[in-house]
């Protein structure tokens, strides 16, 4: 083969790699921040996109685009309705 063949196929390996993590929602993205502990529904779409119904008392995740302020029983509580790719694939808490 010609050295520039070689190269050209190399190159277009190497742009494909560096896409994978975007395609795979990934990427560097706000939404990388968000976890989830108590999934909402979620779309039939690859990568899916989820709601997550964790609510919390001091306010949604700044990664959060549409925060939701709502008082039951007399207490303030937050939920994220942002529907993103992959939501419920991290939670919030460690496992023990």
């Amino acid at each position: 083969m010609r050295p520039q063949v070689l190269f050209t196929a190399l190159a277009v390996v190497v742009v494909l790699a560096a896409a994978l993590p975007v395609i795979h929602g990934q990427g560097a993205t706000p939404s990388a921040s968000l976890c989830c502990n108590n999934c909402g529904t979620c779309t039939r779409s690859i990568p899916p996109r989820c709601t997550c119904m964790d609510a919390s008392p001091s306010g949604c995740n700044p990664a959060c685009k549409t925060c939701d302020k709502s008082t039951i029983a007399g207490r303030d509580s937050f939920q994220c309705k942002d529907r993103v790719a992959n939501f419920c694939q991290r939670s919030c808490t460690k496992a023990t």
